[in-house]
């Protein structure tokens, strides 16, 4: 599952690197720490009017409206502006999905990820899956390592290869609702996970799914609904993509939010054979867990990862040659 991840850009910052029009009004929250219920930025696409029924809710989060068969009106419940025109959108929503038809908002506490194995079956999902795909913005998220299935686990911060300082945005796959049952209409997100990232697995068996980024546009297009066309957008992050090193429990609380949160830490030596994983050996089934695995000096000493293979959809700042055909350029840094 992912219960923690950072997102350390400013609103310019994010609709520039993502070619979205900003309608959160600069209200991006930049967090090391980000937790479930948190108000967060994520992108859709823009709906044409009269197009597929399911208009965008107006900007920010309070805003949209769906009825009772789950479509959202192309004005919104809070008469904000109408979407239109093609492109992507930056706005903000809630951590937790809200199904439409749910009676009680609480039940976004517990729909913060959604499974790619069955997300175009369950109730909670499917009817998001088919229409209101989203790109959750992100720099890097926590895993926490439990052996045994020990309550007190090891927290690792997982960063694209050769940026452990929150510093490389990419975007996960996200489904998004509005809930119109309450006062004011919420707007929800709940982020897809499938099979570990490789070179992760000794941490935790799931990832949150990382949408490459030449497949954003088609990801959050609302037209596309035949599940088989999304499938390939749904896989675990070959090697190579992503780095992790252990880190504080202090990320464990939702007060901490610091830049520092992210910093390696020394672990007890049972902790560091852990990480460094198995030695490397023949066959495809060593292969994959033999990935190298960034950590602290305290760990294994200085390592050299290699940069994510073109097209994963990861932006840093000074770099290009990282997005496929239709990148967008490095983003640039406060």
């Amino acid at each position: 599952m992912c219960g923690r991840y950072t997102q350390t850009l400013s609103a310019d910052d994010l609709a520039a690197a993502m070619s979205a029009a900003d309608e959160t009004g600069g209200r991006v929250t930049e967090s090391y720490n980000v937790a479930p219920t948190t108000v967060m930025p994520i992108v859709v696409a823009r709906r044409p009017p009269g197009g597929t029924g399911h208009g965008e809710p107006a900007a920010g989060v309070g805003t949209g409206g769906a009825g009772e068969s789950g479509e959202v009106g192309e004005t919104g419940g809070g008469g904000g502006p109408r979407a239109v025109g093609g492109g992507r959108v930056l706005r903000l929503a809630t951590w937790g999905l809200v199904p439409f038809w749910a009676k009680d908002p609480a039940i976004g506490s517990r729909l913060i990820n959604a499974r790619a194995e069955s997300v175009a079956s369950k109730p909670a999902f499917r009817a998001a899956f088919a229409a209101r795909r989203c790109l959750v913005p992100a720099t890097g998220f926590y895993e926490w390592r439990r052996p045994g299935g020990s309550r007190r686990g090891q927290p690792y911060y997982i960063h694209p290869a050769g940026h452990p300082g929150a510093d490389g945005l990419f975007a996960f796959a996200g489904l998004y609702e509005v809930w119109s049952k309450g006062e004011q209409p919420l707007t929800t997100f709940t982020i897809l996970t499938t099979d570990a990232a490789a070179g992760t697995e000794f941490i935790h068996d799931r990832s949150p799914v990382v949408v490459p980024r030449p497949a954003w546009s088609r990801w959050i297009d609302p037209t596309l609904r035949d599940p088989e066309a999304l499938a390939g957008i749904l896989r675990p992050a070959p090697a190579g993509v992503f780095a992790a090193h252990p880190v504080s429990p202090e990320v464990g609380s939702v007060r901490n939010t610091g830049r520092h949160l992210v910093d390696p830490v020394d672990v007890d030596p049972e902790e560091a054979a852990a990480a460094a994983g198995p030695p490397a050996t023949a066959g495809p089934s060593r292969a994959r867990r033999a990935t190298p695995v960034a950590k602290s000096a305290s760990v294994a000493g200085p390592t050299s990862v290699a940069e994510p293979p073109p097209g994963v959809g990861v932006i840093a700042p000074h770099e290009v040659g990282l997005f496929g055909e239709d990148g967008v350029g490095p983003h640039a840094r406060r």
